[in-house]
């Protein structure tokens, strides 16, 4: 069923359910071309739990991007996200790449393109507990 809204006898309103964190401007655009926007400003941990969720939002949007430039706006998008966490949470952005500069060096990067099927660790191992208490994201392969 489509939900509607009349402002005026002329202009009836789609109304939409959107529950998620929204650029600056877009509010005032949308209302300049009509629309009533229903917003409220967030507290800090409502801010933080949001640009979490806009970050998978946004690294979804990646990945399915069909081409370069849809890529490259969709990048855009998560580096603003980042910006806004990193304001919110006072980070540095020289710490954060210090750190990927140290992870990669420490453990590589990506760009081998390196895909790993399965692995097997000794019972146990460190590995094999780490996979134990991450088991949604790395389940266990039981074979008969």
């Amino acid at each position: 069923m489509t939900q509607t809204k009349t402002v005026s006898k002329n202009s009836p309103m789609r109304v939409f359910k959107q529950n998620k964190l929204w650029r600056d401007k877009m509010i005032a655009k949308g209302e300049s071309q009509g629309s009533v926007l229903h917003w409220r400003r967030l507290d800090d941990a409502e801010y933080d739990k949001q640009l979490r969720l806009k970050l998978l939002e946004e690294a979804e949007e990646v990945r399915v991007a069909k081409n370069r430039e849809e890529l490259i706006a969709e990048l855009g998008d998560i580096y603003e996200v980042v910006d806004s966490l990193c304001a919110l949470h006072n980070l540095n952005k020289a710490e954060i790449i210090e750190i990927q500069e140290k992870k990669r060096a420490e453990r590589g990067g990506f760009t081998d393109r390196k895909f790993v099927d399965k692995v097997e660790h000794p019972e146990g191992s460190f590995l094999a507990n780490y996979c134990l208490a991450e088991s949604e994201k790395h389940p266990e392969i039981i074979e008969e």
